[in-house]
């Protein structure tokens, strides 16, 4: 299989189910102390460290994990694991409120239906499974890909479903109907990640042969193919306007470090503006369009305005590589997941998060 997987360091068992916060001590003096040497008496003031709470809190989960999504109202996360379980959890309650499927082979990629009834998911030795997202109850499988399914989403009005393999091919699903409409071949190697516009009519693939392909949705043809990158692509997000792509770019083999770039769709034979240097993974737009985040390897997020490329800050805390982001609908919290076994929350509405420490 011409997949690779990064293993995160190993944390240690245990840990909250249900979340817990992070806090950091503030950069106050923990104690001050004043001696005065009179007659061999010495005074000693001190004053308390004070702690203040971070913008993080984890959940540890059973496996590491691969994915993650938010409902489109916000009031659950699903996450899919390396150990083959697919969780809903419900946020209100910070614990899962349904287990779709019992340990097995691993799940790669989740996302839910526009309007949240349907979670669709696919992974190590699985067809693409669609599921009632209230009950867990699976609706129906989508048989076709040869071998493991790496990549899964949603057109925006939630008519058609695109998949994304490891033979390189890409399929588009008619949604109720089940039917594979179209079979879209261009890509060597494993189609990591997936996404639409905002307006439905191109689909973004990206793939580990180094590619970035943008397809026509109704013509089921190649459009274009973005200059810019001839390494492996992890991850590929559009704007929520459609006037910006981002792509989470790998490593060479050669030591150089992975890449965030941007493109405008519309400038295919542009070759991409670079927002930073690190080891990236997966990417992810705010819903205001005005924030960029990027995790990898490097076991951090980073922020970026992308405007004007600035940097917004960077999000500490996870033990491992981190896989998978998910900004919160109203923008003000990004879900993370990773190999380490921790789903994250961070709070991103003030700037310059203090990194947390662990209790």
């Amino acid at each position: 299989m011409n997949r690779q997987d990064h293993a995160g360091a190993a944390p240690p068992d245990g840990g909250d189910p249900a979340g817990r916060p992070v806090r950091a001590t503030s950069p106050a003096w923990g104690g001050l102390a004043i001696m005065v040497g009179l007659i061999g008496l010495v005074v000693h003031f001190a004053l308390q460290p004070e702690e203040e709470p971070t913008r993080a809190r984890f959940q540890r989960r059973p496996g590491p994990v691969r994915s993650v999504a938010y409902a489109p109202g916000g009031q659950a996360l699903a996450v899919g694991r390396s150990d083959g379980a697919l969780e809903i959890l419900d946020l209100s309650r910070g614990e899962p409120r349904s287990l779709l499927t019992a340990p097995g082979p691993a799940i790669h990629c989740v996302a839910f239906s526009p309007d949240g009834k349907t979670l669709a998911s696919g992974g190590l030795d699985r067809p693409v499974s669609l599921w009632e997202s209230a009950t867990g109850k699976l609706r129906s499988t989508l048989a076709g890909h040869p071998g493991p399914v790496c990549s899964v989403a949603f057109s925006p009005d939630g008519t058609t479903l695109a998949s994304g393999g490891v033979d390189g091919s890409i399929r588009l699903w008619d949604l109720p109907s089940g039917r594979e409409r179209a079979l879209l071949r261009g890509h060597t190697l494993d189609v990591r990640s997936l996404a639409f516009s905002p307006d439905g009519r191109t689909l973004a693939s990206g793939s580990f042969d180094g590619q970035i392909k943008l397809w026509g949705v109704e013509s089921g043809r190649e459009d274009a193919t973005l200059r810019g990158t001839d390494r492996r692509v992890y991850g590929l997000a559009f704007s929520p306007d459609g006037r910006t792509l981002a792509a989470g770019i790998g490593s060479s083999r050669l030591g150089a470090k992975g890449l965030i770039v941007v493109w405008d769709p519309s400038r295919t034979s542009d070759r991409g503006r670079t927002l930073g240097q690190a080891s990236f993974a997966t990417v992810a737009f705010a819903p205001d369009g005005k924030t960029l985040a990027a995790g990898g390897g490097d076991r951090v997020v980073r922020l970026w305005d992308v405007a004007t490329g600035g940097d917004r800050g960077i999000l500490e805390g996870h033990e491992g590589y981190i896989d998978s982001l998910a900004f919160s609908p109203d923008g003000r919290t990004l879900a993370t997941g990773g190999q380490d076994k921790l789903v994250g929350f961070f709070d991103i509405t003030a700037a310059a998060p203090p990194a947390p420490t662990r209790l």
